[in-house]
């Protein structure tokens, strides 16, 4: 009889485990399919200028944090998406290798960020709001920087542009 208790609390255990890292390497549980094929412009990352999907972005290594605002109205949010670095080290680069990036949202709202920023504070490339898709009025990514002045927070992003160092 005992033999047969060992192996049920194995084959939990194992079950347990498998469980786990089920729930460890999912990754993004947001449904993000509404817009998942929505582009973002990408100025001077590469020799020419390319666009990648929200879809794309989220397929990169990716990072969740919760973020709490400055002011009343950016309140706390959670983000998922790849960091700025992870993105430009997916096409070759290093922020080391930039002066300044700009994000531009469709409702004309710029942010321009220096490496002051990137250096202290993970920029990260939202795709979703933890594990719930963004808001139309988000989308198609929202930038998010914990740790950061959230007046550097943009949502709408439809254009990145990376500016190299001189």
């Amino acid at each position: 009889m005992k033999a047969k208790s060992e192996i049920y609390g194995k084959r939990l255990l194992f079950v347990v485990l498998l469980c786990l890292a089920l729930v460890a390497l999912s990754g993004c549980k947001a449904d993000i399919s509404g817009y998942a094929d929505q582009e973002i412009r990408i100025i001077g990352l590469t020799e020419e200028d390319f666009t990648v999907t929200v879809g794309e972005l989220a397929e990169l290594d990716c990072e969740s944090a919760t973020a709490t605002g400055t002011s009343q109205k950016a309140g706390t949010v959670a983000a998922y998406g790849p960091t700025l670095q992870t993105f430009a080290e997916a096409y070759g680069r290093s922020l080391d290798e930039f002066y300044s990036v700009t994000f531009r949202a469709s409702d004309d709202y710029d942010v321009t960020l220096a490496a002051l920023t990137w250096d202290s504070c993970d920029v990260i490339l939202s795709v979703a709001n933890g594990s719930e898709p963004l808001d139309d009025y988000q989308q198609p990514i929202r930038l998010v920087i914990p740790g950061a002045d959230s007046g550097k927070w943009v949502r709408m992003v439809e254009e990145i542009e990376f500016t190299e160092s001189e």
